[in-house]
């Protein structure tokens, strides 16, 4: 808790030399004395003041910069994943062409097949051929599905993640504005009772010899 500060300054400016003799000097020393020790006791309670909020904007810029950092981390993984599902998608798109494909060799075999009696067996066997080759690709299609399923659920951790990470840094911007604020108040409190503490000092020296 701050001491009340009672100062006797503009009494004393006042008071002519014959009037301040007819008074207490002993009691308006010892009320100097008083300021004097209060103005000493606020000015070390506003520099601890200004110590702790000095620390705290320390703590407070170490934690940006780490949000700062996992931004970026964050940021790079989401591009390598959009890279990857790119990735994904030509592969998908290969595999319905190659299906498209084999689907319009098979129809024409078919019709071979009627049409070229010498050639059935032959043409049969292709046909086989080509049915498992589309059974191998839809396998493959289905395959590249569960891989575009898994990468939406990735996508939407990260969606998540980068949710979380903006508002800590709402957070942390806020805690710097206001220890930023306290910072000002704290120093201007600190001169100005850096300012007392001479005023009251000067006062006591003028003044002590009066005791005696």
């Amino acid at each position: 808790m701050r001491k009340q500060f009672v100062t006797a300054l503009a009494v004393t400016m006042m008071v002519s030399g014959a009037a301040f003799a007819k008074t207490n000097v002993a009691g308006k020393v010892e009320q100097l004395k008083e300021n004097k020790e209060a103005s000493k006791e606020n000015l070390k309670q506003y520099e601890d003041n200004l110590k702790t909020v000095n620390s705290n904007l320390i703590e407070t810029d170490r934690a940006l910069k780490d949000l700062e950092r996992q931004k970026a981390a964050l940021a790079k993984q989401t591009s390598e994943t959009a890279k990857s599902k790119q990735s994904v998608d030509q592969v998908k798109s290969q595999i319905d062409g190659y299906m498209k494909t084999e689907q319009a060799k098979l129809e024409i075999e078919k019709k071979q097949i009627d049409e070229l009696r010498k050639a059935l067996a032959q043409l049969e066997a292709n046909a086989q051929k080509r049915e498992q080759n589309i059974a191998e690709y839809q396998a493959k299609n289905a395959k590249v599905d569960s891989e575009l399923a898994s990468w939406s659920e990735r996508n939407q951790s990260i969606i998540e993640l980068e949710g979380a990470l903006q508002q800590k840094e709402a957070q942390a911007a806020a805690d710097k504005k206001r220890l930023s604020e306290k910072k000002v108040a704290y120093e201007a409190e600190v001169q100005k009772w850096k300012k007392q503490v001479r005023v009251s000092d000067r006062l006591y020296e003028n003044f002590s010899g009066l005791k005696d």
